[in-house]
């Protein structure tokens, strides 16, 4: 069998994608910057803009907040009393209706502001950090020194609610630091950098790579890890991965020690999956061990592979050259923050077909590929999804070609229709036959799937509920099937019972001359422990079923 199988790293994948996020030091962030404009930015960063001082001035005030008096326009708009006006003053007022927004909105949001505690200052900086509901005044504390002028030069709007939220938040903590609001900003300063949508259509638009290496000693990754978290860049379980791998007392300026390898986060992967993990004997496999200082991420917030107008061609050799030995192999992953979609065909192109590596497309929540193809031509290749929703992944009208081991992977419901798996396409003359692993942490669901080749050896899937139809495995493939229960049952596709397989027009080559599946073709259906009456030559059967 094949020495480096990514089914059995793809749950780590899925894991390290996000925490790689937290790498990134504040020496990256001009070369990010250029990453973005790669896939399609005009100009620098919103982080640089800060830095600079070019950021955009405010617009003009709107009609009618202007003219005249603005003390008289507050009292007519109904905004405040006329004593509440007068406290404001004509020049606070002035101030306001100088940025130009909703002038009865601001002025109200700056009179309650005022009432809480905040001095006009504060409540104007509120403001211009894009925070202007009366309601938000109920999660703020006043005493916070906040950042605002870097906060208003975010490009991405959640993170400058989130940046203010946290800022004005720690100051309430017990153990407050006056460190703390210092780190939130550089992080963001970071966050802004690499939360930046990207069009990925050839090699020159891949985002400015991150790894551990760039894991800096200023300390402020923890911070960093929190507004990620907020974000969504962590997924569902986000918080909970939090608490278990940095601490629930964890202060926001500390610095993170670095694991060293894949196999060191197997720890974390129930807290990822609800109670999934591997295995004593997978856990010390040589296999799960990649150096972390060879895993690279290219990051992005929500990234497009690809273009409708034309296939295209992107070459990730540079990351995945020839490993020179099993210390050497590396892992590549292009990871979206948020969604990932397949624009249009794409072919991955790598001269190393060597089964020393794995090529990583990923999301932290959604994965979606509908009518295009994906071709890589090195080895092994992993899609995954961090979502845990039923559209998490969505395989539909698809051929996907890889040179060695085909992995897919989501925290939801993995969705296949009709599709082509083409595996062991490369080397084909001197390696094994190559392997196909689907997992999913709720449902498996499938209406039209073919491998096509003779190169397939294993086909492995496992979620809580399994629902195939018309899924035809060809002769060469050992088949293993693993649900909650692990229960057989036959014609059940449009009504599948949760914590079965469901099996409804589903062949194997070996099996009855390629007819269908039935009852009669295994040694029973249920007791989570069932084998199919045919064997293959090497007198394993070819379709096992098994409990969790």
């Amino acid at each position: 069998m094949n020495c480096f199988k990514p089914s059995k790293v793809l749950f780590l994948l899925i894991f390290i994608i996000p925490f790689v996020f937290s790498f990134g030091q504040e020496e990256e962030e001009s070369q990010d910057g250029a990453g973005g404009d790669a896939g399609g930015d005009t100009g620098g960063t919103a982080a640089e803009t800060a830095v600079t001082g070019s950021a955009s001035q405010p617009t003009t005030a709107a009609s009618g907040a202007t003219e005249g008096n603005p003390l008289v326009v507050a009292v007519r708009s109904g905004a405040v009393s006329v004593t509440d006006a007068l406290t404001l003053g004509v020049e606070n007022l002035r101030k306001v209706a100088a940025k130009g927004g909703d002038f009865k909105q601001q002025v109200t949001f700056v009179d309650a502001a005022i009432k809480k505690g905040f001095d006009f200052t504060q409540a104007n900086d509120l403001i211009d950090a894009g925070v202007e509901e009366v309601e938000a005044l109920e999660n703020l504390t006043v005493g916070s020194d906040l950042d605002t002028t870097i906060l208003n030069v975010l490009s991405d709007e959640n993170l400058q609610s989130l940046v203010l939220a946290s800022a004005i938040d720690v100051s309430t903590l017990s153990s407050y630091s006056s460190n703390y609001q210092t780190s939130l900003v550089e992080a963001a300063k970071v966050a802004d950098s690499l939360l930046v949508d990207r069009i990925i259509t050839s090699t020159a638009s891949i985002p400015t790579t991150i790894g551990i290496s760039d894991l800096t000693s200023s300390g402020y990754n923890v911070a960093l890890l929190e507004l990620l978290n907020s974000y969504g860049a962590i997924g569902a379980q986000g918080s909970t991965l939090l608490d278990s791998v940095v601490g629930t007392s964890r202060n926001l300026d500390d610095t993170l020690s670095s694991l060293t390898s894949t196999s060191d986060y197997l720890t974390y992967l129930s807290t990822l999956t609800g109670s999934r993990t591997f295995s004593d004997l997978d856990a010390t496999s040589t296999v799960l061990s990649v150096p972390m200082t060879n895993v690279n991420l290219a990051p992005g917030a929500n990234i497009t592979l690809g273009t409708t107008s034309s296939g295209s061609s992107i070459d990730v050799s540079e990351p995945l050259g020839k490993a020179i030995g099993a210390a050497d192999r590396k892992i590549a992953i292009i990871g979206a923050a948020k969604d990932m979609t397949v624009a249009g065909d794409v072919t991955f192109t790598n001269p190393n077909d060597a089964e020393d590596h794995a090529l990583v497309l990923g999301a932290a929540d959604d994965f979606m590929l509908d009518g295009k193809n994906i071709t890589y031509t090195g080895s092994n290749l992993a899609l995954g999804a961090g979502g845990t929703e039923a559209d998490s992944m969505y395989l539909f009208n698809t051929t996907i070609t890889t040179g060695g081991n085909l992995a897919a992977g989501t925290l939801g419901t993995l969705n296949i229709s009709k599709a082509d798996f083409v595996v062991g396409n490369a080397n084909s003359a001197t390696s094994d036959p190559d392997n196909v692993y689907l997992y999913a942490n709720d449902l498996i669901q499938v209406n039209g799937l073919n491998f096509s080749g003779s190169r397939l050896d294993d086909v492995y899937m496992e979620a809580i509920t399994i629902n195939l139809n018309d899924v035809d495995f060809p002769s060469t493939a050992e088949v293993m099937l693993r649900s909650r229960d692990g229960s057989l049952h036959f014609g059940t596709y449009g009504s599948p019972v949760v914590g079965g397989v469901n099996l409804t027009d589903v062949t194997h080559g070996a099996i009855n001359g390629g007819q269908a599946l039935q009852a009669s073709d295994f040694d029973g259906t249920t007791g989570g422990h069932i084998d199919s009456l045919q064997a293959l030559g090497n007198g394993v059967s070819a379709i096992r079923v098994r409990a969790q």
